[in-house]
């Protein structure tokens, strides 16, 4: 027995000493030190400014889910295929004729994917149509979904699909779909605020308090459609909680865009008494007659990566397809549309799979090597400054903002994130106190890939 320890020690050592054959001595020091599991992390480090120097590598050639580091492909082809100032734009449109102010005919309201579209520029563009002199539809409110291909109708991804991020892609977006929640307590009776107010919403309230801890409160939080304007909240709220907030996706995109509409068109004086209705095709014989642009893309995708914007990412890369090929895109288009331009600018990658802009799913494929190539092409590129400003800054903002506190990462450090259950994975650009610009990309995949930030950040500092 004692033969057979003493041999199984000593191949676990030979093992592991040739898994880092070919790391520099310190990063096989910290990589025995944390002791994860060596087949589920690869890692790629390259010195930029130095092209002498080999990347360090691990298992950069394996292929693992890197989640939201697919918004790193998304948004360089944004900036490359669309341009840095390409802008959704949003139109309000009607047929039929206006008599005096009343238009008997449908108002049409036109998307492009904007998924920054706030319920200030829906008012803003309902009282310009007042203010050109509608006050009263006949008609109905007819929204014009042509510009994108069928999209999905349901999500399966985590069990939780009315959470904000798991909203699903459309041309026709206003709010991100989302309904935020306030719950407070008064008297003893839990109190549930929602924003937007939408008079045709009614919130059925069965929490019962309680007074546990805080820690976990979303998961003891039950919701439940009723029906399409009606919703439950039931299960358990501590009175610890009080001020928790939730953004919620409850209601279908058109019902909950149509509720908006209603209360804005009617509280701002207009009358209305239609219904809605849904286009696929693109209307014709149809006068425009509002028109909201977006920000410009050079600034989407500051929002997309700092805060790793699901929606945004969706529908971004769907706009792309659409703008460049012509054809209304689907999501089944994605991976043949980003394996082909790579493949254009010479970079053909075995076993690469995206499935959507944003990287919730859970068969992506992606090598470290293959990110530290697009990292590379990125910094080679005079879009370079606008795609390394739109990654969180090391503890300053996005997903980074709690991050990195330490003086030696400090604004020094630019990285995208990813994050899924059982994923994690970073990917960026840092200076070390040498002055040399790095590329890094690290990801793990396994149940202790959340535990693996305090790795992530020493593998960094080795390079400092």
């Amino acid at each position: 027995m004692l033969r057979t320890v003493i041999f199984l020690t000593g191949f676990f050592i030979l093992f592991s000493t040739n898994l880092y054959a070919d790391l520099p001595e310190k990063f096989k020091s910290l990589s025995q030190k944390y002791r994860f599991n060596e087949a589920n992390y690869g890692f790629a480090i390259q010195n930029l400014s130095n092209k002498t120097k080999k990347p360090i590598t691990h298992n950069a050639e394996k292929s693992f889910n890197t989640a939201s580091l697919v918004k790193i492909f998304t948004t360089y082809i944004a900036l490359k295929d669309l341009g840095p100032s390409y802008k959704w734009r949003s139109e309000f449109l009607y047929t039929g004729k206006v008599d005096k102010d009343i238009l008997k005919g449908d108002l049409i309201f036109r998307g492009t994917g904007d998924a920054s579209f706030s319920i200030a520029d829906l008012e803003k563009m309902i009282r310009e149509v007042q203010r050109l002199g509608i006050k009263k539809i006949t008609g109905n409110l007819v929204l014009d979904y042509s510009f994108f291909g069928v999209m999905p109708k349901d999500i399966n991804f985590d069990d939780n699909p009315y959470r904000a991020y798991n909203v699903l892609p459309s041309p026709i977006s206003v709010q991100s779909n989302t309904i935020n929640f306030k719950f407070n307590i008064d008297k003893n009776i839990i109190k549930i605020i929602s924003e937007p107010n939408l008079s045709q919403l009614t919130i059925i309230n069965n929490l019962k308090k309680t007074n546990r801890s805080c820690a976990n409160w979303k998961s003891s939080l039950g919701v439940d459609k009723i029906d399409s304007e009606t919703i439950e909240f039931k299960g358990s709220f501590s009175d610890r909680c009080v001020g928790k907030e939730i953004d919620l996706a409850l209601l279908d995109n058109s019902v909950y865009f149509h509720e908006n509409f209603k209360d804005i068109w009617q509280r701002n004086g207009g009358l209305y008494s239609g219904i809605m209705k849904k286009n696929f095709e693109e209307p014709t014989n149809a006068i425009v007659i509002s028109t909201h642009h977006s920000k410009p893309v050079s600034e989407l995708i500051r929002d997309i990566n700092k805060f790793s914007l699901n929606l945004m990412a969706r529908n971004l890369m769907l706009t792309i397809i659409k703008e460049v090929t012509g054809e209304r895109p689907t999501e089944d288009m994605v991976n043949g549309y980003v394996n082909s331009w790579l493949s254009q600018k010479e970079m053909t990658f075995e076993n690469f799979y995206v499935d959507n802009g944003a990287g919730l799913s859970r068969d992506i494929k992606i090598s470290p090597n293959q990110l530290l190539q697009i990292l590379q092409k990125i910094y080679n590129d005079p879009l370079m400054p606008e795609m390394i400003a739109s990654f969180p800054i090391a503890s300053i903002d996005g997903t980074l903002r709690d991050r990195m506190q330490s003086k030696k990462f400090k604004q020094k450090g630019h990285f995208k994130t990813g994050s899924l259950k059982d994923v994690v994975g970073i990917a960026g650009f840092f200076l070390n106190n040498d002055g040399d610009m790095h590329s890094f990309v690290f990801i793990m995949n396994g149940k202790n890939a959340k535990k693996a930030q305090p790795f992530i950040d020493d593998l960094i500092g080795l390079n400092y």
